[in-house]
């Protein structure tokens, strides 16, 4: 808690500073705001090194629940102009960020889509701290837990499946990343169609509410890929999920399905 009231209170006091990262997926790279200009503290994350060991070049790539655009700035830079990256970003603020930095880094190969992500089209209420816009969510329990903080904002967005993005004309994926802030579930349930066509690689941040609703729902998700035919890597302890008993130890980290 203490590190999260310091980072939201140096985060307005750096939001329009333009500088070259220094540490992380977007060291080198050109963006607005952030704190990556700080020296590193520590040791790389197992998710950074796990992510930066992929292959990626000329692939299409789903950054879904793009924030400010630092996974963007990292799989615009892996793919190469051959590649393409597409990301939606539902808040307003975080989108006009990511579109200033792709800017910044003269990447002509990235999409941005203005777009929430679910199990059918609609409208929703996105609710997040002004502050902290990395935390907006459209998930009831989360959003619940961010209206009793002290500051909160809300704005109502768009929201569409993956699958009806794939047959607007988007070019189907190689790889999906989604960090969706407790809507996993909903995310996948929405590209039911392209999993079992293109099968493409997942990269997912689980959340929810309280550790046993974020259990629940490691439960749901990995059952549905299961069922999809996926295998189920978690990342920070390099174990293939092959069982429900497993599960509780996936609860925190990041799954990589294929």
């Amino acid at each position: 808690m203490l590190k999260r009231a310091v980072i939201s209170s140096l985060q307005p006091l750096v939001a329009h500073r333009v500088y070259t990262v220094r540490h992380g997926l977007a060291r080198g790279l050109k963006r607005r705001g952030g704190l990556g200009f700080v020296p590193r503290l520590g040791a790389r994350s197992a998710e950074e090194e796990f992510l930066e060991q992929l292959t990626l070049e000329g692939e299409t790539i789903y950054d879904v629940g793009g924030y400010e655009g630092v996974f963007t700035l990292f799989f615009a830079r892996r793919v190469g102009p051959r590649g393409h990256v597409i990301t939606f970003e539902p808040n307003p603020r975080n989108a006009q960020r990511i579109a200033e930095n792709v800017r910044l880094n003269g990447f002509g190969h990235v999409t941005l889509r203005q777009l929430a992500l679910g199990s059918a089209p609609g409208r929703a209420t996105l609710v997040f701290p002004p502050d902290e816009t990395a935390r907006g969510s459209l998930d009831a329990r989360i959003a619940d837990q961010i209206r009793h903080e002290p500051h909160v904002a809300a704005v109502e967005v768009e929201v569409d499946t993956l699958d009806q993005q794939v047959a607007s004309g988007l070019p189907e994926p190689d790889f999906v990343k989604l960090d969706v802030e407790g809507l996993e579930l909903d995310v996948l349930q929405g590209m039911r169609t392209l999993m079992s066509r293109r099968h493409p690689r997942l990269y997912i941040e689980l959340h929810g509410a309280d550790a046993a609703l974020k259990l629940h729902n490691v439960r749901a998700v990995a059952a549905l890929l299961w069922e999809a035919g996926y295998d189920i890597l978690h990342v920070e302890s390099q174990s293939l999920l092959q069982r429900p008993e497993q599960l509780p130890g996936a609860i925190r980290g990041h799954l990589y399905c294929t």
